[in-house]
C-alpha cells in the first residue's frame, strides 16, 4: 500500500513546525502544502500563530516539493 505522503496533492506539512503554527493551520483545515498554496501566502501569514520562522519553514518545504503560492 502506498503511504499517504506519496499521493499526489498530499504533501505533508514540514516536521519541526512550531505548535502555534500547526494549530493555526489545523484551525483552517490546512493539512498539506497543496492546500497552503491554494489558501494563499498572505492569508497563511496573517493567521494567529504564524511567525516569520514558520513561514520560512513552509516556503522552504514548498520550494523543495515544487509547490508555490498562487499569484
Amino acid at each position: 500500500m502506498t503511504s499517504k505522503r506519496n499521493w499526489p496533492g498530499h504533501t505533508p506539512l514540514p516536521k519541526g513546525l512550531a505548535v502555534p503554527a500547526r494549530r493555526a493551520l489545523a484551525h483552517e483545515g490546512l493539512e498539506t502544502l497543496e492546500q497552503l498554496a491554494e489558501f494563499g501566502e498572505e492569508r497563511v501569514a496573517g493567521l494567529h500563530g504564524m511567525g516569520p520562522k514558520a513561514m520560512a519553514q513552509l516556503q522552504d518545504a514548498m520550494e523543495e516539493a515544487g509547490i508555490s503560492f498562487g499569484g
